[in-house]
């Protein structure tokens, strides 16, 4: 039960990242190089560095999420979170060889790590539910199971709800014993007439940061390829809430509310590699393209859970944890996941007075970028049944999309520079009614401004995402039981500065 369709999203970059600099231009930069964020995208890009560098990035993160649920989209259905975040840090290497038309000029190095996902985000939903509880995901999992197995052998829900009363197990008129959850507004006798009131928590902390050690050649100031090995770590904290109370405020119909906490821990490394080329056609054009290849992941998940639930004269109030079912152990799982690839490409314009590094001049640059979102497979060697089907329904609820990127700069009075940036990150979803309808396309626009003097500079840059996205609280594998999709209205806000040197 660990893993979900949704899970593979994580390992996607669905925003733009790198420097600051990167970042002001809408993340585009594969035709366009000498940034170290080139290592992260289009590592040909290196190529262009004949100087050693050093740099370091601090910034803030600002999330915020709108939802409507079960009818609701005013009441508690607003989730913020805010962070404090260290995107990038890097070193370049420079070793010069020659300056001639037909010889390899330069061959540059670089090492360091950059942020391509930040996980941290809080989504919140609320409404009344007149056809289920949360509870029926464990009925659902329990029919065959006996008393014994009730009790003991679901430390994530079930089990729990069994031993506060929640769930308990229900005698046919055959003799037969099924579960029962307490909560189930169609699954207990005399049911819970004005339904439920939900509220569903989902807080998530942590990002998914790449090391990368790339190479990039420099043949005749007019060629450049590279390449890079990239080895991406997950750090990932979700805490999930649900809470449901008893609309009615009936105090004798066996059921007043219940807390329900799932804590997850992920961690996990990749290894994957970006190859790419640049070729400046003249001094104003230059073109570029990269490919990415999956990357392989091996992840580990950690699970505990805490239910409080009061069924009033049933079982009143009472406490459980997974602890109490696992002698202390938390719930543990090892699995792979492989990305899809990734293929890019771009081309970048030089305008103004180029003849000189002090003269007002400045460029425009564009990036377009394939990614077929419903090839991302997860690998599990000890649950194939299961593999299969996370695989058949990643294949289902995605598809394969587009992103396009632009931006632009311009540099004036030797020091300064000015820059502006668009992105637009198609909708990873099939249009089925899984998905709510939601087109969750993401469109980000950027804008930021630079200094250089003497080897020194610092960039400041400002990015502002909107999207809509869904959110689906749970779902019952028995008909009529799975409420709709939430959705959402997400925004984020993104302060980045980059500071670096060169030697």
């Amino acid at each position: 039960m660990a893993q979900s369709s949704t899970d593979a999203l994580l390992y996607s970059p669905n925003q733009p990242f790198g420097t600051a600099r990167n970042q002001a231009l809408g993340g585009a930069g594969v035709g366009l190089g000498g940034d170290y964020s080139s290592a992260h995208t289009n590592p040909a890009g290196i190529g262009m560095f004949k100087t050693g560098e050093f740099l370091f990035s601090a910034g803030v993160n600002i999330n915020n999420n709108t939802s409507s649920y079960l009818g609701n989209n005013s009441l508690d259905n607003k989730g913020n979170k805010t962070n404090f975040q260290l995107p990038n840090i890097g070193v370049i290497f420079a070793t010069n060889k020659g300056t001639g038309s037909s010889s390899w000029n330069n061959i540059t190095f670089s090492l360091g790590v950059n942020r391509l996902a930040n996980y941290n985000n809080k989504i919140v939903v609320a409404g009344r539910n007149l056809a289920s509880s949360y509870t029926d995901t464990w009925v659902d999992q329990m029919w065959s199971a006996d008393s014994a197995g009730i009790e003991n052998n679901y430390p994530l829900g079930g089990s729990l709800g069994y031993r506060t009363f929640l769930i308990d197990r229900y005698q046919n008129t055959d003799g037969s014993f099924e579960p029962m959850s307490n909560a189930s507004p169609d699954r207990r006798t005399g049911g819970l007439t004005d339904g439920i009131q939900q509220r569903g928590i989902l807080e998530t902390r942590g990002g998914l940061d790449e090391f990368a050690f790339a190479v990039g050649g420099n043949y005749g100031n007019r060629l450049y390829i590279g390449g890079s090995v990239n080895v991406p770590n997950v750090n990932y904290r979700e805490d999930f809430t649900v809470m449901e109370d008893d609309a009615s405020n009936n105090g004798n119909n066996d059921f007043g509310y219940f807390d329900y906490r799932q804590f997850l821990r992920r961690t996990g490394l990749g290894i994957g590699a970006k190859v790419g080329v640049l070729y400046k056609i003249s001094d104003r054009f230059r073109i570029g393209g990269a490919f990415h290849t999956p990357t392989f992941y091996s992840l580990h998940d950690s699970y505990t859970a805490d239910l409080t639930a009061n069924t009033e004269s049933y079982g009143g109030t009472r406490y459980a944890h997974s602890d109490d079912v696992t002698e202390g152990y938390p719930v543990e799982n090892d699995y792979n996941y492989v990305t899809p690839m990734r293929v890019m490409g771009g081309v970048s314009y030089f305008f103004g007075d180029i003849t000189h590094v002090s003269n007002t001049q400045g460029f425009i640059t564009a990036d377009y970028e394939y990614v077929n979102q419903s090839s991302g497979k997860f690998k599990m060697s000890n649950d194939r049944n299961f593999e299969g089907d996370l695989n058949t329904n990643i294949g289902a609820i995605y598809k394969s999309v587009s992103n396009v990127k632009v931006g632009a700069e311009l540099k004036f009075a030797t020091l300064y520079a000015v820059r502006a940036g668009f992105a637009a990150y198609g909708n990873p979803y099939s249009t089925d009614s899984y998905n709510a309808g939601v087109n969750a396309s993401r469109k980000v626009y950027s804008g930021g401004f630079g200094f250089r003097n003497k080897g020194l500079y610092a960039d400041l840059t400002y990015s502002y995402t909107q999207g809509n996205d869904r959110y689906r609280l749970y779902t019952s594998t028995t008909e009529g039981l799975t409420p709709d999709a939430a959705t959402l209205d997400y925004t984020r806000s993104n302060i980045i500065l980059t500071m670096g040197f060169k030697f």
